[in-house]
C-alpha cells in the first residue's frame, strides 16, 4: 500500500509546477503517490503535468474543468490511496526530507497530525520571513479555542505544512465554490482531531505573489469569510468555549463585514449582510451575560448597537485598542 499521498492543485502555474514536482521526486522518502489535479489550467500546466506523468509511475494527472482550488483537492482525496495525506500548491516546493521527517514523526505516534514550520517567499526578498513555532503537542479544541485566534493563526488554517492520518479527512471536504475554503475546512477537521503534534523544522517553501488569492479578493469574496467566522462563532457557542475566545472570533468578524457594508450589495448579498449583522448583534448580546472585563462589555454595547460604524471608529485607534483584545 502506499504509505503517503500528495494531492496538488494545478491552475495557471507553469513557470512553477515543474519545480514543485521535482521538488516531490526528490524526496528521501519514496513510497508515495502524487495526485496532480489540473483544475482546468489555460497555460500549459497540464501538459507539464503529463509529461511527468509519462515517466513516473507514482503520478496521478488528473484534468478537470475549472471549479477552484477545494474542488480539485476534493478530487485529490477522492483518489489517494495512501495511509497518511499531505497537500502542496502548484506554485511551492518542499525540503527534500519533509515527507521523511513528517512520516517518521505520525508513523510511531497516536498523532493525527504533525505541522512543520515554512518560509514564506515574497515578491520582495527581503521580506520572506519564518513564522518560528515552538515543538510541542496539542488537541484539536486548544487549536480551534485558543492557537487559531492568536499571532500567526494561519499556519493553523493552511493544509500544506502538515501531514494528516487518513481517518482523520475519511469524511472531510472543502466546501466547493466558497472563497477562504481553508477557513471552513480547519473548523471541522479541528473539532474532529486529538493529538497534533509541532515540530519546528522549515520543511515548506511558500510563495507569496502579487497575483495569489489573497492579495486579489473581491469584496464579494468576503461574503464567504463571513460564512466561515460565523460557522467558528456558532462553534465557539455550542461546545461553550470561553468568552474572550468568542469575544475575539467577534472582532475578527467584523472586519469582513465592515468590507461588505461598504460594498452596498443588493439582492441575496444584502440579505447575507443583513442575517449577518443579527447574527453579530445577537452574538454581542449573548457575551454580555458572560464573564468579560468591564472594557470589553462597554465596546459590546457599541458593536451590538453600530456594528460597522463601532469598528470604523476602533480601527482608527487599533494599537491602543488591541491590548485589550
Amino acid at each position: 500500500m502506499t504509505e503517503v499521498s500528495m494531492i496538488v492543485p494545478v491552475y495557471q502555474v507553469e513557470k512553477y509546477i515543474a519545480q514543485c514536482i521535482e521538488s516531490v521526486l526528490k524526496q528521501t522518502f519514496q513510497n508515495f503517490e502524487l495526485i496532480l489535479v489540473d483544475d482546468g489550467s489555460k497555460d500549459q500546466s497540464g501538459i507539464i503535468c503529463d509529461s511527468y506523468a509519462a515517466k513516473d509511475e507514482r503520478i496521478i494527472v488528473i484534468h478537470t474543468e475549472n471549479r477552484g482550488a477545494a474542488a480539485a483537492r476534493n478530487t485529490g482525496l477522492d483518489h489517494a490511496s495512501g495511509r497518511y495525506i499531505t497537500f502542496l500548491d502548484g506554485d511551492d516546493y518542499l525540503a527534500e526530507n519533509m515527507i521523511a521527517r513528517l512520516y517518521e514523526v505520525i508513523k510511531h505516534s497516536d498523532y493525527d497530525m504533525v505541522v512543520c514550520d515554512f518560509l514564506n517567499l515574497l515578491p520582495d526578498e527581503k521580506d520572506n520571513f519564518i513564522v518560528h513555532l515552538q515543538e510541542q503537542t496539542v488537541c484539536g479544541r486548544e487549536v480551534l479555542e485558543h492557537l487559531k485566534n492568536e499571532k500567526n493563526h494561519g499556519v493553523w488554517t493552511i493544509v500544506w505544512n502538515k501531514i494528516y492520518k487518513r481517518e482523520l479527512l475519511e469524511n472531510l471536504r472543502f466546501p466547493s465554490g466558497k472563497y477562504f475554503e481553508d477557513e471552513f475546512f480547519s473548523n471541522q477537521l479541528y473539532l474532529n482531531s486529538n493529538q497534533i503534534h509541532v515540530i519546528p523544522d522549515v520543511l515548506c517553501y511558500h510563495r507569496v505573489l502579487a497575483s495569489s488569492t489573497m492579495n486579489t479578493q473581491k469584496t464579494e469574496n468576503y461574503l464567504d469569510l463571513l460564512d466561515a467566522l460565523q460557522e467558528r462563532l456558532e462553534i465557539y457557542l455550542k461546545y461553550s468555549y470561553s468568552a474572550d475566545e468568542i469575544y475575539k472570533v467577534l472582532i475578527f468578524l467584523l472586519d469582513p463585514f465592515t468590507r461588505c457594508v461598504k460594498a452596498k450589495f443588493r439582492g441575496g448579498n444584502k440579505q447575507r449582510v443583513n442575517q449577518t449583522k443579527r447574527f453579530i448583534k445577537e452574538t454581542a448580546k449573548e457575551l454580555m451575560g458572560r464573564e468579560l472585563s468591564f472594557v470589553k462589555k462597554g465596546s459590546l454595547v457599541l458593536i451590538g448597537l453600530f456594528p460597522d460604524l463601532t469598528y470604523r471608529a476602533a480601527i482608527k485607534f487599533r494599537s491602543q485598542l488591541e491590548k485589550f483584545l
